[in-house]
């Protein structure tokens, strides 16, 4: 035995390139664990908030990941290149898509100073959780692995499913997690035999092997196993999303979670998975020249894409109509827009020779990220109450005559629903707007009415909070936000409305960004 290891040599088959394809995730990694340490060494005693540079040191780590994910858009950023044994992808599509969380995770920890402090809960597992599943959503964009796409989703997910129950005083805060945890670990399971199908029927667990398999000129794949595991990886992922019928959950857990953490959830974790869903629907699906099995794939995803598209937009736009809370209501507009979203991933999967479907879907996820930051940010400032019993001003009939006394605030709000409900000339009928001639340009031309259609139901219920700012007469307690508020979320909602502004004003230079980052 002694002579077997004496003769054994053990090399390392990872170098300083491949450490150097996960630096971003790395970061966020090390960041918030030295706060959660940091955070252990200086609590001198029980219910001690952490100072000021917990969050300046939560921030220095996200600037830190987004400037070197940004290094990675240069010139030569469109070339693929894959490290740690083909699991991790660079490219683009990844660094352009894991900017969006970098960006999602700083908006939320900005916000997070104020109303973290209103409410006295401030402790250092909260940055650590966040940065820890920021971290991880950059790997699960980078994966080019189904194991690395597993371990990183489950990352993520834990993380998720803790800060969602962080005010676990809360009743539906806890409710909201639990029922958030049961139905994640369900989907997991689908996930995780889709994956296992797809490996059956192709031997390989790398995504461009797995295409090359497809798309192979002397392809042998077992079409039915196949379809099953992408059937199964659809639901697995639709649950992330929160596409209909898999987003029972998200109601849920958006109402019962921290106002910033819902915000936080509902643009990283939907980024995180779109940018899976678009990967494998560019690699397996999308063919320039198929064999004689590709077209059963492509046909049988398109034909279910297309189904669950429609479904969401409806779904989401019709029982957003009768909410009467404003957080309640924002949840289900978040699942219209992942039908929205879906819609370009059709047309992604459909059109053999170009990528406009995907750079679709990029430029879309841009202002959808700034405005749900923009209105969960609204949402969290406007909160009242004790310290120690504060509260997040939800309910629609709250926000009469808010333009009264807060003119500035009700304006933003004004802005932000104006780009979500699609109405031009806003960063969000610019989204939709490419989607949609995307989807008209594949041929899904039904789909696209669809969701032109839903996109006018959903002015009602948007421009509903308008017409209680500005037209219906005020409460009889004055509307203001909370007595501690400070500055750091009027900074964060006057980016958001500023971003939105600016892509508005400029959508085809941002479609021409988001055109560079799709996958070629």
């Amino acid at each position: 035995m002694n002579s077997y290891l004496a003769s054994t040599t053990i090399t390392n088959p990872f170098g300083w390139e491949d450490v150097s394809s996960i630096l971003p995730a790395l970061i966020l990694f090390v960041t918030g664990s030295l706060v959660l340490v940091l955070d252990l060494l200086g609590r001198e005693e029980a219910g001690r908030k952490p100072s000021l540079y917990f969050y300046f040191i939560s921030l220095l780590g996200t600037l830190l990941s987004g400037a070197c994910l940004c290094a990675r858009l240069g010139p030569g950023g469109g070339e693929v290149e894959d490290y740690f044994l083909g699991a991790v992808l660079v490219d683009n599509f990844s660094s352009a898509m894991s900017l969006l969380i970098v960006l999602g995770t700083a908006f939320s920890l900005l916000g997070a100073i104020d109303a973290l402090g209103r409410r006295g809960i401030e402790h250092g597992e909260f940055h650590s959780l966040m940065l820890i599943a920021a971290g991880a959503m950059i790997l699960f964009t980078q994966s080019a692995s189904l194991i690395m796409i597993f371990l990183s989703l489950e990352t993520l997910s834990m993380a998720v499913y803790v800060l969602t129950a962080y005010t676990r005083d809360e009743k539906r805060s806890v409710e909201g997690a639990l029922k958030y945890f049961v139905l994640g670990g369900l989907s997991t399971a689908f996930l995780l035999l889709g994956l296992v199908f797809v490996y059956g029927a192709t031997g390989k667990t790398n995504l461009i092997e797995i295409a090359g398999v497809i798309k192979g000129p002397e392809a042998r794949v077992d079409i039915p196993l196949l379809l099953t595991g992408l059937g199964l990886t659809v639901i697995g992922l639709g649950f992330k999303i929160g596409a209909f019928p898999f987003h029972s959950w998200l109601p849920d857990a958006y109402e019962g979670a921290t106002t910033i953490v819902t915000g936080f959830m509902a643009v990283t974790v939907k980024v995180a998975s779109f940018a899976v869903l678009l990967r494998m629907a560019l690699l397996f699906v999308n063919v320039q020249e198929p064999t004689a099995d590709t077209p059963v794939v492509r046909d049988a995803t398109v034909a279910v894409l297309t189904t669950l598209a429609a479904l969401t937009m409806i779904f989401g736009n019709l029982v957003a109509l009768v909410q009467s809370s404003f957080k309640r209501m924002l949840a289900y507009s978040a699942i219209a827009h992942t039908g929205y979203l879906l819609v370009g991933v059709v047309a992604a999967a459909s059109e053999p020779t170009a990528q406009g479907g995907g750079a679709a879907v990029i430029f879309y996820l841009f202002p959808y990220a700034l405005v749900s930051l923009g209105a969960f940010t609204c949402l969290s400032y406007l909160g009242r109450g004790e310290r120690d019993q504060a509260q997040d001003l939800e309910d629609v009939a709250s926000y009469r005559g808010l333009a009264r006394h807060q003119p500035l605030l009700a304006f933003g709000i004004l802005i932000l629903m104006v780009s979500f409900a699609g109405i031009p000339p806003t960063a969000g009928f610019w989204g939709k707007f490419y989607i949609f001639r995307q989807a008209i340009e594949s041929g899904h031309w039904g789909l696209a009415l669809v969701g032109i259609l839903t996109s006018v139901v959903s002015f009602y219920y948007y421009l509903g909070i308008v017409v209680a700012m500005y037209m219906q007469p005020q409460e009889e307690r004055e509307l203001r936000p909370a007595s501690d508020a400070r500055t750091w979320s009027k900074l964060a909602i006057a980016i958001a409305v500023g971003g939105i502004i600016l892509v508005g004003l400029f959508p085809d230079v941002f479609f021409e960004l988001s055109a560079k980052c799709t996958i070629k």
